[in-house]
């Protein structure tokens, strides 16, 4: 991150995949901009970044959801591109991993690491915090 750079955390949790792609699509958008950017996913946020989920393609969606899965990119590759060409980082909620007994193994390959709210309240600081 560049001296000037600002910086940008979004928590999501939902697991309606309009949000999740929005939220992707932002987070994306911003680290290519020059911006930091967390990505901390929560509750049922996590459910879309499942490995199970991924590949029985059971994602919560509405009308918009349905047209994003036949014709944009897909999220887990907005956030590697983001993640390839910026600063993004995504963090997982250790509490909604802890109480549905998931590891970070059972998560795509997107997560930098998985973290408590506190931990990302001090990765946040300074920045401006968007909720999806």
């Amino acid at each position: 991150m560049t001296e000037n750079a600002q910086k940008l955390s979004i928590v999501l949790a939902s697991e309606e995949l309009e949000k999740v792609h929005a939220a992707s699509l932002i987070a994306s958008v911003a680290a290519m901009s020059g911006m930091e950017v967390n990505l901390f996913v929560t509750m049922n946020g996590l459910v879309p970044f499942l490995k199970s989920t991924q590949a029985e393609g059971r994602f919560r969606t509405g009308v918009v959801g349905e047209a994003l899965r036949a014709k944009a990119q897909p999220f887990a590759e907005l956030i590697a591109n983001g993640k390839e060409m910026g600063t993004l980082k995504v963090y997982a909620c250790a509490l909604a991993m802890d109480v549905m007994n998931w590891s970070k193994a059972d998560l795509i390959d997107v997560f930098d690491d998985v973290i408590g709210v506190s931990a990302f309240f001090n990765i946040a600081a300074g920045g401006a915090i968007i909720t999806m």
